[in-house]
């Protein structure tokens, strides 16, 4: 019976049941600046702090893994990101060297380290904003796990087989610059991850505006659903695509529009 009633409801009700009017998505910014000047930001300090503890649990063997300064109690796969990083290596001697790009205090490295330990060798370059980085390189940094404030410095020490954009490509003001560089520096995989698309040919501006379960504090940061025709196109002009996946069954909402996250691994033609 209670399966009977949840098909009748109409899927306007199963929106609204998750809508916030304080948390989430919200807005409609004439451009990435405007929304920005209304938003926080991630280079706060209580949401550094917040991550720098969670980050140090997992480090210490104390939780299994962390996200955005919440731990969880088993590791939350990433089986297209495991999966090509395991390939990458079988086509590079057992070695890998990955360009994160975002990757906070190293969410992914720490994420995925146990399944990666039978590589003869691993360099995980983390780059990131200045106050990651110096808590980085300050109380994280090792063998295999380093950090660095841009990707030319990164580029000075290593040769990434692939640089990854994991739910941060959105957060970036001029991200088809940055895009464009990349394609440039000549490394041969680009995997995007936890990315929202919209339909249509128009970049949407917004707010994302997060509740105190993560950082201890509430916090908010401008961020884009790209035109995925429009993203796409642009890709296209400097890499194939290899595979798109869902990032997770779950759905969002921007304000009252559903989405879902989404990934693909892109191949430097």
């Amino acid at each position: 019976m209670h399966y009977l009633v949840k098909q009748l409801v109409p899927p306007i009700f199963h929106t609204i049941r998750w809508f916030s009017f304080k948390y989430g998505w919200k807005g409609n910014f004439p451009s990435f600046d405007a929304a920005k000047q209304k938003a926080g930001g991630y280079d706060a300090d209580h949401i550094l702090q917040s991550i720098i503890k969670s980050t140090g649990k997992v480090r210490d063997g104390l939780v299994p893994f962390e996200r955005d300064g919440i731990e969880y109690d088993q590791i939350k796969m990433n089986f297209p990101l495991l999966s090509t990083l395991l390939m990458l290596a079988s086509q590079n001697g057992n070695q890998l060297t990955v360009l994160d790009f975002g990757g906070s205090l190293g969410t992914s490295y720490f994420q995925n380290r146990s399944f990666l330990k039978g590589l003869s060798r691993l360099d995980w370059c983390v780059v990131e904003q200045e106050n990651y980085v110096k808590a980085g390189k300050e109380l994280f940094e090792s063998e295999q796990l380093h950090f660095y404030f841009t990707i030319e410095d990164c580029l000075t020490k290593h040769q990434p087989d692939i640089i990854i954009f994991n739910g941060v490509i959105q957060y970036i003001g001029t991200a088809f610059q940055l895009l464009e560089q990349v394609a440039q520096t000549g490394i041969k995989y680009l995997l995007f991850d936890t990315t929202a698309y919209i339909d249509g040919e128009t970049d949407r501006y917004a707010i994302q505006h997060v509740p105190p379960e993560f950082y201890g504090l509430d916090a908010s940061y401008a961020c884009i659903f790209f035109s995925k025709s429009k993203m796409f196109r642009f890709l296209k002009e400097h890499y194939h695509l290899c595979f798109e996946f869902i990032s997770e069954p779950d759905k969002y909402y921007l304000e009252l529009m559903p989405f879902q996250y989404e990934g693909q691994l892109w191949q430097l033609k």
